[in-house]
């Protein structure tokens, strides 16, 4: 950090400025280049849209692999580019891929413009790539704002749908409070330190605040309102981490918006919101301006107990999915409080993890979401084991990856942040999540009981048996895209769970690139 001006302003051409977002600027490419087919009336209603998507998502793959190794920087130290964030941007790509997959066949089922759709899926992963690498509060505004947008777009783009306009009416204005607090915490940091980049504010909160014993203490006058603006900060990233009790717009925004948007927000939002607050903690709320620790405790403990005991209470897949998410956002927490090394890249292992056994649920509930049972009731799984016993399988491994069951990636993930937790004497916090965690066994187990062992007095009909459209069903076969997207995230949910290194590895590598910043 003491070489930290040359560092930022040393590299701030525009040349190698534009090297640093070339994974980014791929993203935008394409998404206008399929925009631009919107102009075509032909070819607007064709798969051109869905092709271009796909290519564009693994050209960003393939740069982001070979800028790996490199630390970058550009535009005056807003955007930085390291092991960190080729982590992480691998996730959010992974996500995306894993969204335009399962669309297609689910978006032809209405009538709304396609190439608008994955366009604007495209400027959503960008936003949440920049999310990850902006190391600026301006920066991390803006990100975060766009990302939000494409998020309120995509959640009510089924026209004429009121659930999907009421959701994204809902989601808009919470997310403008959180907005409105996100930005007003930033003006209070930037009163107390002077800085907008989080590395500058890093460095001279190291070298005003050192008290006794290594611990920090911020000088008077300018703790008031860092402690102040760090509180209002977190409020607004709280809400898109989807914490308790900053919640609220989660189950009505997952149930609303069409299900690839859900999985979409589920997994890539999540993930970038995750990583530019991990960014944040270790350059700034670190430094114990408060007790801050105690209020993440406070709020993970919070998030896992009132998601879990919330999920019980539904029978709705997507609200449950929903609720689930809050307590999985409260595990993932758990391993920031634990802080260190392990903690940091235990967190990275679990939101990699996350991505897959999520997104492949929400993939599984596409395939059975059918046009006259939009209620997507929990009971309308009667028998679907039978039926299809693969996709049911499927859904049966993801459902335990989730409980956190051994030989998955979830019981890997939350086995790395508990351990984290344990090291530094959270005890009584991890015990609290082991809880919770046998708790939402229920509710998981729950649904792979009614697919596979289903009450015969039980008089629901199947969503097998409506009379409706199923979405991911073409022809009585499964949808190619679909079907992939499956594979792919059973490949990495089970491979991650019996043979976790290589992950742990590149986490590992990731956790110390943010840690060297």
């Amino acid at each position: 950090m003491h070489n930290i001006m040359p560092a930022i302003y040393g590299l701030n051409s525009l040349e190698k400025s534009m090297i640093s977002i070339i994974p980014e600027a791929v993203i935008i490419l394409f998404a206008f280049i399929v925009l631009f087919l919107t102009f075509f009336e032909k070819i607007a209603k064709s798969k051109n849209s869905y092709y271009l998507s796909l290519i564009g998502i693994a050209f960003s793959i393939l740069y982001v692999a070979m800028l790996s190794g490199r630390n970058l920087t550009g535009f005056y130290g807003s955007v930085v580019f390291n092991g960190y964030d080729v982590f992480l941007f691998i996730a959010i790509l992974l996500s995306g891929f894993l969204t335009v997959l399962v669309s297609k066949d689910y978006i032809e089922n209405f009538d709304v413009p396609y190439p608008e759709y994955y366009s604007i899926i495209l400027f959503g992963i960008s936003a949440m790539m920049f999310l990850v690498s902006s190391n600026n509060l301006i920066m991390v505004f803006i990100s975060l704002e766009f990302m939000s947008i494409c998020a309120y777009i995509l959640t009510g783009y089924i026209r004429g749908n009121t659930r999907s306009t009421e959701a994204a009416l809902k989601y808009l204005i919470l997310g403008t409070f959180a907005s409105a607090f996100l930005i007003f915490g930033s003006v209070f940091i930037y009163a107390a330190v002077g800085h907008l980049n989080l590395s500058l504010i890093h460095s001279y909160l190291e070298n005003i605040s050192y008290g006794k014993n290594g611990s920090t203490s911020i000088l008077s006058g300018m703790g008031e309102y860092l402690s102040v603006g760090l509180l209002l900060f977190t409020v607004g990233l709280a809400f898109k981490m989807s914490l308790f009790p900053f919640h609220a717009w989660t189950p009505d925004a997952y149930d609303g918006a069409p299900t690839p948007i859900t999985s979409f927000m589920a997994t890539g939002i999540k993930v970038a919101a995750f990583a530019i607050f991990l960014r944040i903690y270790l350059l700034i709320y670190n430094f114990n301006v408060i007790n801050f620790n105690d209020i993440l405790w406070i709020l993970a403990v919070l998030s896992m107990t009132f998601g879990n005991i919330a999920a019980i209470l539904s029978s709705n897949i997507k609200r449950l999915l929903a609720y689930s998410s809050i307590a999985q956002a409260g595990y993932i927490l758990i391993g920031i409080i634990g802080g260190g090394f392990y903690g940091y890249s235990g967190t990275l292992f679990y939101l990699f993890a996350y991505v897959f056994m999520t997104a492949g649920a929400f993939a599984v509930v596409i395939i059975f979401e059918n046009s006259d049972i939009v209620s997507l009731d929990i009971k309308k799984y009667t028998g679907i084991g039978y039926k299809y016993p693969f996709i049911s399988a499927a859904m049966a491994f993801f459902m335990l990856s989730l409980a956190g069951i051994p030989v998955t990636s979830g019981f890997m993930g939350k086995f790395y942040v508990f351990s984290a937790a344990v090291k530094s004497g959270y005890y009584w916090l991890v015990f609290i999540a082991l809880l919770n965690s046998a708790f939402a066994a229920y509710y998981y187990i729950k649904i792979i009981v009614k697919m596979y062992m289903p009450d015969k007095e039980d008089s629901a009909v199947s969503c097998i048996e409506a009379e409706g459209k199923n979405y991911g069903i073409v022809n009585g076969n499964i949808s190619e895209g679909i079907m992939l997207a499956i594979i792919i995230c059973l490949f990495f949910t089970l491979i991650m769970g019996v043979y976790p290194q290589i992950f742990i590895n590149f986490a590992n590598y990731s956790a110390a690139s943010l840690a060297s910043l």
